[in-house]
C-alpha cells in the first residue's frame, strides 16, 4: 500500500468516490488538503469569500446535479460559518459532505487556536451522520462511509473530521472503497430520528398496486425525494397509466412537468379550484414528501382519506397523516415495482378537467395580484426551459414557490423547510459550475442578498454568466407587512439602509441595471440572459405584498 499524509488521502479518496468539485477557503489548518489538490487539478477547488456561502454553493450544486456536494473548511469558525448551510441541507435533504480539521489530538480542550467544545456535537443536529478519523489509514473509509450514507436513504449531509496532526502524519493507505478501518470514532445518526433503513414488501407493493387499480378518481402528491431519487419518469408514467393529477409541494416542484397535461403544479391552496380536486379523490399516493407543516401549509391540505405513502424513512409514514399503506424505500426502485404489477388499464383522459382547473387557479392568481401574474408570467417567458432558477427569501420568491411554473427536474432551487435568507446567489453559482451550459436565474431582495454579496467575486472570479434580479423594498418586506397586519404599524427593525446596487455590482466589475419600473424585467432579464454576462437587475417593488 502506497504511504502519504493524511491530506493527501483526504484528496484520493474524494477522487476514488468520483467527486470533482470541493468548495471552500484555505485554512492554517486544511493546509495538508490544500497542498494535495495542488497536484490534482482534476477536482476544481471554488474558493468562496465565506464559508456560508461555500456551504449554500454546495447545495445548489448537490440540487442542480445530483452529486454530492463537498465542503471544506477549517476547526471553529469555519465549521461555524459553514453551520447555516448544513442547516439548510439537513432540513431540505440535500446530499453534503462537509469535511472540517480539528486540532490536534494530544492537545485537545488546553485551549487551542480555532477549539470548539465538540465539533462534532454541534454539527450532530445539523447532520445524518458525523465521523473523527484518528488514523492516516481510516481516511479512506470514513469519506467512503459517508457517501453510503448519504445514499442509504432520505439524502442530508454528513461530516467528517480529521485532527491537525493526522492531517500531516503519514501512513499506509488503500484508497478505494474499503470499510471502515480501525482508528475511527464515529457518532451514526447521532441527534436524528433518521432509520436508514429500506425495504420493500411485496405483499405491501401487491396490494398498493390493488388499491391504485381500484381508485377512481387517485391523486398523486410528489415531493422532492423524486427528484432526489430520479423517480420522475416513473411518476409521470404512473400518472399516465392511472390518469390520475399530480399535485407537488414546492419543494418538490419540477417532479413532473408543470405543463404535462395531468400536473397540478404546487398551486394548492386551503380553498379553490384545486382544492376540490384534492378533496374529491378517493386514494392518494404520497411518494417522497415529508408531508410536513411547510408543504401542507399547517397540515390543512385534505389529504384522501384513503391514502398510500411511499418514503425512504419508515417512521415519516403516517406521522402528519394517516397512512392505509406505506411503502419504506427508494421512491425510484418502488415505483418501478408499482408499475410491473399494474395490469395495463384504459382509463378515461382527465387531462381536460386538468386543464380546467389549472385555467381558475390562473383567475385566482389574476384576483389576489394581477401584478404578480403578470412578473411571474414575465419571468417564465423570459428564461429558456431548462433554465435553471434559485431563490432566495423575497416577497417574489414567496409567490414563485407556488405559482411560477417549472418544466424540468432540478431547475428551481429554493430553501424551503430551513427558508434561510442569502440562499440564493451562492445556491446559484454553485447551480452555474454543475451545469455551465444552462442559464441561471437568481431571484433575491436586497435583504438577502446583503447576506452573502461578497460571492459577487467568486462568479466573477470563474468567469461565470448569471443574471441576478434583485427586488429592492429598503427592508425586511415580509417582516415589515407582518408588523403592519399583527400590530397595526408598530415598524421596528424591518426598515434598511442599502447601498447603490448598481455602482456595487460595477465595483466587482458586473454590468448593474436600475429599472424604472416592474413592468421592463421581462425584456432586461431576456436581454440579459442572451448576453451570456453576470449581470444584476435591479428592481424596485415597494407596493408589492407578500401571498398572505
Amino acid at each position: 500500500m502506497p504511504k502519504m499524509k493524511g491530506g493527501r488521502a483526504v484528496v484520493e479518496a474524494l477522487i476514488a468516490e468520483g467527486v470533482e468539485v470541493v468548495f471552500g477557503i484555505p485554512g492554517v489548518h486544511t493546509l495538508e488538503i490544500y497542498d494535495a489538490l495542488y497536484d490534482h487539478p482534476e477536482v476544481r477547488h471554488i474558493v468562496t469569500r465565506h464559508e456560508q456561502g461555500a456551504a449554500f454553493m454546495a447545495d445548489g450544486y448537490a440540487r442542480a446535479s445530483g452529486k454530492v456536494g463537498v465542503v471544506l473548511t477549517i476547526t471553529g469558525p469555519g465549521t461555524t460559518n459553514a453551520a447555516t448551510g448544513l442547516g439548510e441541507a439537513y432540513a431540505d435533504g440535500v446530499p453534503l459532505l462537509l469535511i472540517t480539521s480539528e486540532v490536534a489530538s494530544n492537545s485537545r480542550g488546553k485551549g487551542n487556536l480555532h477549539e470548539l467544545k465538540d465539533q462534532m456535537g454541534m454539527l450532530s443536529s445539523i447532520t445524518l451522520w458525523s465521523a473523527e478519523a484518528r488514523s492516516v489509514p481510516a481516511i479512506p473509509g470514513l469519506i467512503h462511509e459517508a457517501m453510503e450514507r448519504i445514499g442509504s436513504g432520505w439524502p442530508g449531509p454528513v461530516h467528517i473530521q480529521i485532527p491537525i496532526d493526522i492531517l500531516s502524519a503519514e501512513g499506509e493507505v488503500e484508497v478505494g472503497k474499503p470499510s471502515p478501518p480501525a482508528g475511527s470514532a464515529a457518532k451514526p445518526d447521532l441527534g436524528t430520528p433518521r432509520s436508514r433503513r429500506l425495504r420493500g414488501d411485496p405483499d405491501d407493493i401487491a396490494r398498493a398496486a390493488e388499491l391504485l387499480q381500484g381508485a377512481e378518481r387517485p391523486l398523486l402528491y410528489a415531493g422532492w425525494g423524486v427528484t432526489a431519487t430520479g423517480a420522475n419518469s416513473e411518476l409521470e408514467e404512473l400518472a399516465e397509466r392511472l390518469q390520475a393529477p399530480v399535485l407537488t409541494d414546492s419543494v418538490g416542484k419540477g417532479a413532473i412537468p408543470e405543463d404535462h397535461p395531468l400536473s397540478l403544479g404546487a398551486t394548492w391552496r386551503e380553498r379553490g379550484a384545486i382544492s376540490q380536486v384534492v378533496e374529491q379523490a378517493d386514494l392518494g399516493l404520497a411518494v417522497g414528501t415529508r408531508l410536513g407543516g411547510m408543504e401542507t401549509r399547517g397540515w390543512s391540505l385534505p389529504m384522501p382519506k384513503r391514502l398510500i405513502h411511499i418514503d425512504p424513512e419508515e417512521e415519516i409514514i403516517g406521522r402528519s397523516y394517516p397512512t392505509e399503506l406505506g411503502l419504506v424505500g427508494h421512491p425510484k426502485e418502488l415505483l418501478c415495482r408499482l408499475l410491473a404489477q399494474l395490469d395495463p388499464l384504459q382509463r378515461p383522459s382527465r387531462a381536460q378537467e386538468v386543464a380546467a382547473v389549472k385555467r381558475e387557479a390562473e383567475q385566482e392568481l389574476e384576483a389576489r395580484s394581477p401584478q404578480m401574474r403578470k412578473l411571474i408570467a414575465d419571468l417564465r417567458a423570459a428564461m429558456p426551459r431548462e433554465a435553471i432558477l434559485s431563490l432566495d427569501i423575497a416577497v417574489p420568491s414567496y409567490w414563485a414557490t407556488t405559482y411560477f411554473p417549472v418544466y424540468e427536474p432540478r431547475t428551481f432551487l429554493s430553501p424551503h423547510y430551513f427558508m434561510t435568507l442569502g440562499y440564493g446567489l451562492p445556491a446559484g453559482i454553485g447551480a452555474k459550475i454543475a451545469c455551465p451550459e444552462r442559464p441561471v436565474v437568481v431571484i433575491c431582495g436586497d435583504g438577502g442578498f446583503m447576506f452573502t454579496c461578497q460571492e459577487l467575486a467568486t462568479a466573477v472570479k470563474y468567469g461565470l454568466d448569471m443574471a441576478i434580479v434583485l427586488f429592492n423594498n429598503d427592508g425586511y418586506g415580509a417582516i415589515r407587512r407582518n408588523q403592519e397586519r399583527r400590530y397595526g404599524g408598530r415598524i421596528i427593525g424591518a426598515d434598511l439602509t442599502n447601498p447603490d446596487f448598481v455602482k456595487f455590482a460595477e465595483a466587482f466589475g458586473v454590468k448593474g441595471v436600475r429599472l424604472p419600473s416592474l413592468e421592463e424585467l421581462g425584456p432586461a432579464l431576456r436581454e440579459a440572459l442572451k448576453a451570456r454576462e453576470l449581470r444584476l437587475i435591479e428592481v424596485p417593488i415597494h407596493s408589492l405584498n407578500p401571498p398572505w
